[in-house]
């Protein structure tokens, strides 16, 4: 939408945008949140402007960002205060279990995180308090989707409740993700096709496990913000997730059956709500292929296999380095007509966009693990 927002304003569809991360914000501002500790002017007042924008567009309108999933019910009203007089539709968008918990475990890594994957899945299953709960009640209170809706439903009508399913792997381009959410909000998806070459790059088993075993090392010492542009939005995405013939995360074999079983109870749960569905809601159950025995456990990452990975993260960090710096100093040679050593408060006054890629940053990107999308008709 982000990539397709003239195109859509054209078939009479407004996706607001105040700034970069005009979604981002608004779900920071709407749930009080701040920002690694910093609240900072673009938040505040974010949810008010992409308000203000629909309400002064003549149409339909959505705002979506996977934030939203995770508000409580005293925010929700507070939202449904500040759109009263338009008629409200929800809508989520989920994926099987099966595919949700090996991106969500990575996810958190990449934020992060320092659970092993066997320790997270412990966790998931909420057999005991051994191990620390914080990145399990973060994944349900995401992947609980009748909770999520019924906290955001609250007096909607089921059917101004649409649940869109995503597809099996493989499924044809007539039937994936994006026609079937752009028919839910009433656009005619031939009219504005998903032909847009964006990847959602993601690591493989062993680039996550070494990530995870960096963040041992830095997490005490290594910011908010500078982790999140150096190793997130950097090291992860750009160096690790580019490597070849990565093997892919999967979930393991003997995860298959509490995992098929807790994905049936809470496709019961949304049958018995009656909302509306754009999809199947047996394509939230997984679907296993018995011939994968073979699949490595998510754990299973070699020190031979890291060491490797890690010679491509270092040399990925050394041409970054370069290459910025070089940026910087051709910057400094236009300013000056001489030669010209840039000093880093110099490059972060007068160039802070610039200065933040130096230091290995990239702007924020939130991934999608279920997003949620308020709509106007």
């Amino acid at each position: 939408m982000t990539r397709k927002r003239s195109r859509l304003r054209e078939l009479g569809l407004l996706y607001p945008e105040s700034s970069g991360n005009a979604h981002f914000l608004a779900a920071h501002d709407l749930r009080g949140l701040d920002y690694y500790g910093v609240s900072g002017p673009k938040i505040a007042g974010a949810w008010g402007n992409v308000v203000g924008a629909v309400r002064g567009w003549d149409g339909p309108a959505v705002i979506s960002h996977e934030m939203f999933s995770l508000a409580d019910a005293e925010t929700v009203r507070r939202a449904m205060r500040d759109l009263e007089g338009l008629e409200v539709h929800i809508v989520i968008t989920a994926r099987d279990l099966a595919r949700q918990i090996p991106a969500h475990w990575q996810e958190d890594i990449k934020n992060r995180g320092l659970l092993t994957y066997a320790d997270y899945l412990h966790s998931l299953k909420r057999i005991d308090d051994t191990v620390n709960p914080f990145f399990a009640n973060i994944f349900w209170n995401y992947q609980n989707l009748p909770s999520v809706l019924r906290t955001w439903a609250g007096d909607i009508p089921p059917e101004r409740v649409h649940i869109v399913t995503a597809p099996p792997r493989g499924t044809t381009h007539k039937d994936a993700l994006w026609p079937r959410f752009a028919r839910t909000i009433g656009i005619d998806p031939a009219e504005c096709p998903a032909d847009v070459t964006v990847r959602n790059p993601s690591m493989g088993l062993v680039e996550t496990n070494l990530l995870r075993r960096l963040n041992s090392r830095i997490i005490d010492t290594l910011d908010g913000p500078s982790y999140h542009n150096m190793i997130k939005h950097y090291l992860a995405v750009d160096v690790l997730a580019a490597r070849s013939d990565s093997t892919p995360l999967r979930l393991p074999v003997e995860d298959r059956e509490w995992v098929t079983q807790r994905a049936k109870e809470l496709v019961r749960e949304l049958r018995e709500a009656e909302y509306h569905v754009v999809g199947d809601l047996e394509e939230l159950v997984p679907i296993w292929d018995e011939t994968e025995q073979l699949t490595r456990h998510p754990d299973d990452a070699s020190d031979a296999e890291m060491l490797d990975a890690s010679l491509d993260a270092l040399a990925g960090v050394l041409h970054r380095m370069d290459e910025m710096r070089e940026q910087l100093r051709t910057l400094g040679d236009r300013e000056t007509a001489s030669p010209l050593r840039l000093s880093a408060k110099w490059a972060a006054r007068k160039y802070p966009r610039l200065a933040n890629m130096a230091r290995g940053g990239l702007s924020v990107v939130g991934r999608v693990r279920g997003r949620l999308a308020a709509c106007r008709r």
